[in-house]
């Protein structure tokens, strides 16, 4: 591959031999180191490729040999840079393409991300923006170590995260995990305090002194294991106090009220089939209408179908095709069934069970009721939890700072 770009670079020609002995002209062409490749017969004739230097060296042997070679075809750059010499336009158009494209290489201009469920790729696109991550940055201000670790900071939820530029695209790569998220991460010595009210169901410490064991009642901003390790003498007489971060394993049964409440009557919209497609182009991030269509639709919908351009699966460039869509609609007014209203209302609350199974809460009663009265459809109740309902409360230095007494200023009190 390497010989036959070479040797395109170069210019070769393509050379035909005519007489009574071909087979003497190639021994001789072998002899004298002459390389010549694609050789081929043509009814009584050959055929073969051949450098330009390595042509000038034919004609002796042709005159020993009596053939008669002949230029076909001359192929490679040199030949096609001379066939094209006076359409100076043309090779300006590749020139000014070539820089073009090195320049539109040097930023970023697609952002993917994958492995993300709970987290949209939308919103983790929102986010990182916030923290200067976008579409048309320069890649050699992209930090991927640092994008990880923004990452894994901001959403506890995410166990593993990977970021790599490839071509003009950051490709980041994230697992979520089903582990609940901590209770924030604490810097300074602190308390774990509750949060709302509750009963002690598994306590673990690690470090800290537990308050609390399993079955007692606590309410929000009890200790539950204190920050601060106590030292005594042999008489109980506190010697000492310092400060930590309290760390433990701490589920607390508690319970979350319920309420969702939603109108029997509702509006269905019934597609017309009347819409309109307008097309636009967005180039280096403007957007440019080629064709706007007017409506004068009550009710409609936009349908946005975007696609970006790109030369290679890894080279994007900063230009993407897209068309906007408007379709008509009537609106129609419904009820719905006292079964219909029952499967909704059990459809949100299951939802809503998969947000808290999310979260790591562990659902123990489910006291909900669905009833529907006055047009509306109502589910109330309790759920019974089991979660880590506790955060980080910061030590006061007043609560380890024990005061040294003087014992040499006379005051025996």
């Amino acid at each position: 591959m390497f010989i036959k770009i070479l040797n395109w670079l170069r210019g070769y020609l393509c050379v035909r031999i005519k007489g009574n002995s071909p087979e003497r002209f190639l021994n001789l062409c072998f002899n004298k180191k002459i390389y010549i490749w694609n050789l081929m017969s043509i009814k009584e004739d050959y055929q073969f490729n051949i450098t330009v230097k390595n042509f000038k060296k034919l004609k002796p042997i042709a005159k020993k040999t009596r053939m008669r070679p002949y230029i076909t075809e001359k192929k490679g750059l040199p030949f096609f840079l001379n066939r094209y010499r006076k359409r100076k336009v043309f090779f300006a158009g590749i020139f000014i393409c070539c820089i073009l494209v090195y320049i539109m290489s040097l930023f970023i201009w697609d952002i993917n991300i994958l492995g993300g469920s709970k987290h949209t790729p939308e919103a983790v696109m929102k986010f990182l923006s916030e923290k200067d991550v976008f579409t048309g940055m320069k890649k050699k201000t992209v930090d991927c170590q640092e994008i990880e670790e923004t990452l894994r900071l901001a959403y506890k939820d995410i166990g593993w995260v990977s970021a790599e530029v490839k071509g003009t695209r950051l490709i980041i790569k994230i697992t979520e995990t089903n582990m609940p998220a901590p209770a924030g991460e604490a810097i300074e010595p602190s308390h774990i305090v509750a949060i709302k009210p509750g009963i002690i169901d598994k306590i673990i410490t690690r470090a800290g002194t537990p308050m609390v064991k399993v079955g007692d009642v606590v309410k929000p901003g009890d200790i539950l294991v204190s920050g601060i390790i106590t030292t005594y003498d042999d008489f109980q007489v506190v010697l000492d106090k310092k400060p930590i971060v309290a760390d433990a394993s701490i589920l607390c049964k508690t319970y979350y009220d319920y309420h969702d409440v939603f109108s029997m009557k509702y509006i269905e919209k019934i597609y017309t089939g009347e819409k309109k497609k307008g097309y636009y182009i967005t180039l280096l991030l403007r957007k440019i209408f080629l064709y706007n269509p007017r409506y004068s639709y009550d009710n409609y919908d936009i349908i946005v179908n975007e696609n970006k351009l790109h030369i290679t699966d890894s080279f994007y460039l900063p230009m993407q095709i897209g068309t906007v869509t408007a379709m008509a609609y009537e609106e129609e007014k419904r009820t719905y069934s006292e079964e219909e209203a029952s499967t909704i209302a059990k459809d949100r609350l299951k939802r809503y069970f998969d947000q808290l199974l999310e979260k790591g809460v562990q659902i123990e009663e489910n006291n909900v009721k669905i009833t529907i009265e006055n047009n509306s459809c109502k589910a109330e109740g309790r759920i019974v939890v089991k979660e880590p309902a506790w955060e980080y409360k910061t030590i006061l230095e007043s609560e380890w700072r024990i005061e040294q007494t003087d014992e040499h200023n006379g005051d025996d009190h």
